[in-house]
């Protein structure tokens, strides 16, 4: 017995596709003309568990590739990077940030609240 297709792409309306990633500009490099390849649902969130598209690019000239580590659902409710997981706005870690500003985490827990 087939799915029917509404069954099928159920789970799906609650992943990401993005156009292009949320990045800081040490991520992102100096070149102003870089190649980046998109992989649409490549890859599980380390936060929230859920596939997102996939973003790898070279910043620079002799540099590694890079690539995006969490979801952009993630990265824009706290504010970070989604491949250095940096804060945007002070360029420190999650944790430091949270502390100095009493920042308390407001992400779901379960399964349930997640989607």
């Amino acid at each position: 017995m087939a799915a029917s297709k509404s069954t099928n792409t159920y789970n799906r309306q609650n992943w990401e596709d993005a156009d292009f990633p949320i990045l800081c500009q040490t991520c992102l490099g100096d070149n102003p003309y870089i190649r980046m390849t998109k992989e649409k649902y490549g890859k599980e969130c380390k936060i929230c568990t859920r596939p997102f598209t996939v973003f790898r690019w070279c910043p620079g000239a002799k540099m590694r590739f890079k690539k995006c580590e969490v979801c952009q659902t993630c990265a824009k409710l706290k504010n970070v990077c989604q491949t250095c997981m940096l804060d945007l706005e002070y360029g420190l870690p999650i944790q430091v940030r949270d502390a100095a500003l009493k920042i308390k985490d407001d992400l779901p827990k379960s399964d349930v609240n997640r989607e």
